[in-house]
């Protein structure tokens, strides 16, 4: 894809947040930038606004009072209301506003630029002139980087979650480390170039990005929809913060961005973008954790993937149903229980997830009913199949449990022995489940065990796994 916006200003590395930045201006919605000091943030807002020639206003927010905004409040001649005594760097006749450090904002103001960012409102009056809510902000440090004495930006501090949430557009730019070897090699060379003009006129780009996006509204709402109901319960499963207006959003900042790359594409002569792609792009640019935290892209991208693969699906598709099942560990359970058939690979995954996000006592009973459960399977991958040997072969080399218990009269050894007695009571000592159950509590001692409950509620699980598998 050729660069339209970012190399003619001399930027490399960001080419692919192009459609990104179209689709914040083409929506008229807020943009949130993070980045490393040095990595021009603050200048392709600049240039962004001065190509629009657009009444700019740039604060740094660790350093403005309120009344560098606003101007300093007197009563009116009827003293029936404030006027403001404002300078011309205030924000009343403002058309684009950047905030930067906004990370380092004292609270008490970070609060006032709630209705700014949001609503287009200042002391409860409103901004009518003002289109264009931008902000930058570096990286929060990261618990290992502060507990390590590693933190390089100790003053940014994570956005508030609520501020995030006012930003539909999230960008982590790129730093010199982002860049490949021609682009660092550009960007030196270029430092030499004296200055850049946009090569397309900047304002028409925007307005047919704005035509496109108002004729994929009706066609794509219904589709990208099903695709963020189904998306969000897999976010939030994942510890990501999805609010309600976030979804909404969401939904938005998708068709804005596959607006912005089907124009730039038709403008560059590339083949047309698929929808994938731009709700990939949109997921990875939209959500406020990145104003927290670092954001792992392999996890979300593979929450992208899955959810755009059963969002296509019937909603009658057994699939479907189980796919929903936010916890890992239930979803595997249901999967092998009725017998749900899938594809080796999306098997593998639901395995392998579910058997990790298991709590630790319990996992080997799992990873073991279910390997019992799919031993006939010949089309379980190789992979997976080592995952689960690996975790249950300590329950298929144990010793006997006669010799554990006379050699060991401890209560945990105690409630093995009886859970054991037990079982065998009932099913009877050859018979297979009662085998592997012994094999099981036996592979915990002398000391996997951490007290006597832990044994009962081990065997109880793993009877109860038995049954629900159907290996009785």
């Amino acid at each position: 894809m050729k660069s339209l916006i970012t190399e003619p200003l001399g930027l490399y590395g960001w080419k692919k947040y192009e459609p990104v930045l179209l689709a914040a201006l083409l929506s008229e919605e807020p943009l949130l930038l993070v980045g490393a000091h040095g990595c021009a943030k603050s200048f392709v807002l600049e240039r962004l606004a001065e190509s629009l020639n657009m009444a700019f206003r740039a604060y740094n927010a660790s350093l403005i009072n309120y009344d560098d905004l606003v101007g300093v409040p007197l009563p009116d001649t009827t003293r029936t209301r404030l006027e403001y005594l404002s300078s011309p760097e205030s924000i009343w006749n403002a058309e684009v506003v950047f905030i930067d450090e906004i990370s380092r904002t004292r609270p008490e103001l970070q609060n006032k630029l709630f209705p700014i960012i949001h609503e287009k409102r200042v002391q409860g009056r409103d901004l009518p002139q003002l289109v264009y809510r931008w902000a930058a902000m570096n990286p929060p440090p990261t618990d290992e980087e502060l507990d390590e004495g590693d933190a390089l930006y100790l003053g940014s501090e994570p956005l508030d979650v609520a501020l995030a949430d006012r930003f539909p557009f999230i960008i982590s730019v790129p730093d010199w480390d982002d860049l490949s070897a021609i682009e660092q090699k550009n960007v030196l060379e270029d430092q030499f170039a004296g200055r850049h003009e946009f090569p397309i006129a900047i304002r028409e780009l925007i307005a047919e990005a704005r035509e496109r996006y108002a004729a994929l509204v009706p066609e794509l709402t219904p589709q990208l929809s099903k695709f963020v109901i189904t998306l969000i319960p897999k976010l939030r499963s994942s510890h990501y913060d999805v609010s309600t207006r976030r979804a909404t959003m969401l939904l938005r900042c998708a068709i804005a961005i596959h607006a912005s790359r089907e124009v730039i594409s038709q403008l560059t002569g590339d083949s047309s973008p698929s929808l994938y792609d731009s709700v990939h792009l949109s997921l990875l640019n939209t959500l406020p954790d990145r104003a927290r935290r670092k954001l792992n892209a392999a996890e979300l991208t593979a929450i992208c993937k899955s959810a755009w693969d059963l969002s296509s699906l019937d909603e009658d598709d057994p699939l479907v149903s189980l796919m929903k099942i936010s916890d890992p560990v239930k979803r595997l359970q249901h999967m092998v229980s009725q017998q749900i058939s899938v594809t080796p690979d999306r098997a593998a995954v639901i395995i392998g997830e579910g058997i990790a996000r298991q709590k630790p006592i319990l996992r080997r009973g799992l990873a073991l009913a279910t390997f019992l459960a799919l031993r006939e399977h010949a089309d379980i991958p190789a992979s997976t199949i080592e995952l689960l040997a690996k975790e249950i072969e300590p329950a298929l080399t144990t010793c006997n449990i006669t010799e554990m218990v006379t050699s060991n009269k401890s209560k945990i050894a105690r409630a093995v022995g009886a859970c054991v007695a037990e079982i065998n009571n009932r099913f009877g000592s050859t018979s297979e489940f009662a085998q592997y159950h012994s094999n099981l509590l036996n592979s915990y001692l002398p000391d996997g065990f951490s007290d006597p409950n832990a044994v009962n509620k081990t065997s109880k699980e793993f009877e109860n796994l038995w049954k629900e598998f159907g290996l009785s």
